[in-house]
């Protein structure tokens, strides 16, 4: 006999399967505005409903608001700032700035006044008298000074950049207050300290969007390509984790040698520890002699599953913050632009020279196998051309 509980969970669902409608809000909707307040609206779990998806993607949305569209998003994000629905605000602000050029100087005041810092990318363009309140808070506010400092590195204009370069040289006060350096915060959004006090950016640019779908041996990108040997530590068959023409990019040989770039890992390997590699000038890719043994490896990596080889192909161009972000609604795999980092940034410094390695490209894992989760991130040391893989999940 079944239990009691047993039986009534079977009713229980059975009544559900019976009686779940599906609820479309956007029917009749045509007004985009309005389109992604419902969107972003949240709504309290009902098992008897089933809420129907708007049929085109988040950040395609956006990408379609015209300026007059984009300020009344704002304006009505604005006015969420500090009430109940503060999140929802949040959540705007960051498609803004990631997915439009619209300034947002008036939500980051309302921000601001209700000394709140976040979302941190929303700063990124913000004018004089935004950036100079945050630097005159950071004196006092200690409970706020980390989202700060945060908001502080996106602005990332020439007077943080001299705030930043004074901070290095004479540490202030509250360094003490903080688990890295205050300059180090850099990072976060995307550039660093140069050793002569200048920023110098860490990402490219230009950025292309990775789209699920077999490259068609292009001869300009291959994502997971298979090579013939293997790693020296696990034992597993190496993989090109890309294969770029970097022509891809627009840049002249004095920032990046023009040609091919492999970039060579360890799928397992580079899970526990950065993974580095030389990219020829010939074309050809090896295995770095500098390359460190991570502390720990897991035993049974001979039974993992391999990743699928060549599961991506070129998108549409894009902004270089629309994955910025680990809480944007877009996909994540792409060609330069900006990291989108799910635990701290983690820039590789080049075993060679030592510098800080650029950002290359990242791979989705569930952008190539369903229920996947983590990012696969690959750096180049233009100089050296060593290359370095990593990666991060939550």
């Amino acid at each position: 006999m079944p239990c009691v509980q047993a039986r009534a969970k079977q009713e229980r669902d059975a009544y559900i399967r019976a009686n779940r409608r599906d609820v479309n809000e956007f029917e009749g909707v045509s007004d985009r505005v309005e389109i992604l307040k419902t969107i972003h609206r949240p709504r309290k779990f009902d098992p008897l409903v089933k809420w129907v998806p708007y049929h085109i993607s988040t950040d395609a949305v956006y990408l379609g608001l015209e300026k007059e569209e984009c300020e009344r998003l704002s304006g009505y994000a604005e006015g969420l700032i500090g009430t109940d629905s503060h999140g929802v605000a949040e959540d705007i602000l960051r498609c803004l700035a990631a997915f439009t050029d619209i300034p947002l100087d008036r939500c980051l005041r309302t921000l601001l006044s209700s000394s709140s810092f976040s979302p941190s990318i929303a700063f990124k363009n913000s004018p004089p008298d935004v950036r100079d309140n945050l630097i005159s808070r950071l004196e006092e506010d200690q409970e706020n000074r980390n989202h700060i400092l945060l908001a502080l590195a996106w602005i990332g204009d020439a007077e943080v950049v001299s705030q930043f370069q004074k901070w290095r040289v004479n540490p202030p006060d509250w360094r003490g207050s903080l688990f890295i350096p205050p300059e180090d915060y850099s990072r976060e959004a995307g550039w660093e300290l140069a050793p002569d006090g200048q920023r110098r950016d860490l990402y490219f640019e230009k950025a292309i969007g990775l789209r699920k779908g077999s490259s068609n041996s292009s001869g300009v990108l291959k994502a997971i390509a298979p090579r013939e040997d293997s790693c020296p530590w696990c034992g597993f068959v190496l993989i090109d984790l890309f294969h770029i023409d970097t022509s891809l990019f627009g840049l002249d040989s004095s920032q990046v040698p023009q040609g091919e770039i492999r970039i060579p890992t360890c799928e397992v390997c580079t899970a526990f520890g950065t993974v580095f590699g030389v990219s020829e000038s010939n074309g050809t890719a090896r295995w770095s002699e500098r390359n460190a043994r991570p502390e720990y490896l897991p035993e049974d990596s001979k039974s993992w599953g391999r990743l699928p080889i060549d599961p991506l192909q070129l998108g549409a161009d894009r902004s270089p913050f629309f994955a910025a972000d680990q809480f944007l609604p877009t996909s994540f795999s792409q060609l330069g632009g900006h990291p989108t980092w799910i635990q701290d940034a983690s820039y590789p410094a080049c075993p060679d020279c030592e510098n800080t390695m650029m950002f290359v490209a990242q791979l989705d894992h569930d952008d190539i196998e369903d229920f996947s989760e983590g990012l696969f991130y690959a750096f180049l040391c233009p100089n050296c051309r060593t290359t370095a893989t990593t990666y991060q999940q939550t």
